[in-house]
């Protein structure tokens, strides 16, 4: 049996605040990303003078609502497909 997978698209929240959205097969994938890679990342990034992760902040992985599924398929639709996985922010940022 051949087992195929569709991506579904999940929102990381940081704080309670939807942050970013990006796509996975699984939710544990989406949860992976932000352990080894994200919270790094995140911590380097502002919004408001204030950086989108900090070591006092909690984070959270959900599936997206339907306004921000769409908000990440507009972002990606003129992006050429790749290996990476592809981050939208949902909130501005600074600079």
């Amino acid at each position: 049996m051949d087992h195929h997978f569709t991506f579904s698209i999940f929102t990381v929240e940081i704080n309670g605040r939807p942050t970013l959205a990006l796509q996975g097969k699984k939710h544990k994938d989406a949860e992976r990303l932000c352990e080894h890679r994200l919270r790094t990342e995140l911590s380097t990034i502002t919004s408001g003078g204030t950086p989108l992760y900090d070591a006092s902040a909690t984070m959270n992985v959900r599936l997206a609502t339907a306004e921000e599924a769409v908000l990440y398929r507009q972002a990606t639709q003129s992006t050429e497909p790749s290996s990476d996985t592809t981050v939208v922010y949902l909130v501005d940022l600074d600079g």
